[in-house]
């Protein structure tokens, strides 16, 4: 039983790691722009030979991602590669993870069941987040998206 809540432990440690660092990202990413104050106009207009020169500075362009085009959600063979393809991904991650934690809490045993249960618990985190884009995206997860 003591390996069993020592396997529970380092895995909510690298959930809460992996969490944080995700949520952490995510809102330097889509941080608002800094706005910078204008300048307040003079109360005298300056004569033309002793106005300042003033150097205007171009916000930066942050790169957005594009919204998926009609074609990547014409039908439920695309939207369900669109759910697919992160579900793959966090169950490849999820496995790794699990395995390394598994391992390091209970041996060659632990480590195939903490691959089992990180796959598991990845495939389902990816899979609920492609749902989740592809309805932003899309409209739907399945069926009509009416825009």
């Amino acid at each position: 039983m003591h390996n069993l809540w020592k396997t529970t432990t380092l895995g909510l440690l690298a959930l809460s790691a992996i969490v944080g660092t995700s949520t952490l990202t995510t809102a330097y990413l889509l941080r608002p722009p800094v706005t910078r104050p204008e300048e307040a106009p003079p109360s005298v207009a300056p004569t033309p030979a002793v106005r300042a020169a003033v150097v205007r500075v171009a916000p930066v362009a942050r790169k957005v991602a594009a919204p998926a085009s009609r074609a990547d959600c014409d039908t439920v063979a695309d939207r369900a590669a669109r759910i697919a393809k992160p579900g793959a991904l966090g169950a490849v991650l999820g496995a790794g993870l699990g395995a390394a934690g598994g391992g390091i809490a209970n041996g060659g045993k632990g480590a195939g069941q903490g691959a089992l249960i990180g796959g598991l618990a990845g495939a389902a985190l990816g899979a609920g987040y492609g749902a989740y884009k592809t309805k932003a995206e899309c409209g739907a997860v399945f069926g009509d998206g009416a825009r």
